[in-house]
């Protein structure tokens, strides 16, 4: 065997290194937004750390995931809207650097919602196998959000939706009598602008479930 001339590996990771530098000079800043009844508001921020949900000993279990580039779709726990074992962690990513625009954006329907904690949103900038760039921003909906929140929207073009659970007692959304029997989530996202017409669960008055047409219009 010959070894590898450290100049030869050099020069092949300069021009790379470069063009990572030039994407995120190019790309606009991660803004996150919550949707209300009244009017957006920019979502809690918190610093990106080493938190990745349970503990690797927990045997956590993987589930679904992988990279969406659709320009919509739907991201739902398993068995959805019945049970799904735990622990569990799941994730997906949504790539629309080939979409996203000046004007456009990747929007998050909480349309069936029922999950009280465990989803966490991260932009990224840059996103590979390889390389990784995120924006160093990171979203995750609170107890209150799930009933508040129809949508979140967010303008870089990578977004990684985590979810993980520990246990599905005392962690989902109840009301009286009704949704005794439903967990988890089935949420819709778009590549597009924000819609005027949202729905989710308080919309419905916890009396029937929110729909996406087949086409998203």
């Amino acid at each position: 065997m010959f070894p590898v001339r450290s100049s030869v590996v050099s020069d092949r990771v300069r021009p790379l290194a470069a063009l990572l530098v030039l994407l995120v000079a190019l790309l606009p800043l991660g803004c996150g937004e919550l949707g209300s009844a009244r009017e957006p508001a920019l979502i809690r921020m918190e610093h990106r750390d080493s938190h990745q949900g349970p503990s690797s000993a927990a045997s956590s279990q993987l589930c679904g995931g992988g990279t969406l580039t659709a320009s919509h779709g739907v991201i739902a726990t398993p068995n959805f809207p019945g049970r799904f074992p735990v622990p569990i962690s799941c994730s997906w990513i949504i790539d629309a650097s080939a979409i996203v625009g000046a004007n456009v954006s990747i929007v998050v329907y909480l349309t069936q919602q029922y999950v009280l904690g465990g989803l966490r949103f991260t932009e990224y900038m840059y996103y590979s196998d390889d390389y990784k760039v995120p924006s160093m921003n990171v979203y995750e909906l609170s107890e209150d959000d799930v009933t508040s929140v129809p949508w979140l929207r967010f303008n870089s073009p990578y977004l990684e939706v985590r979810f993980t659970m520990d246990s599905l007692y005392g962690t989902h959304l109840r009301a009286l009598d009704r949704l005794l029997d439903v967990y988890g989530f089935n949420i819709t996202y778009e590549v597009d602008a924000v819609k005027s017409q949202t729905c989710n669960a308080l919309h419905c008055r916890f009396l029937g479930n929110c729909y996406a047409k087949q086409d998203f219009s």
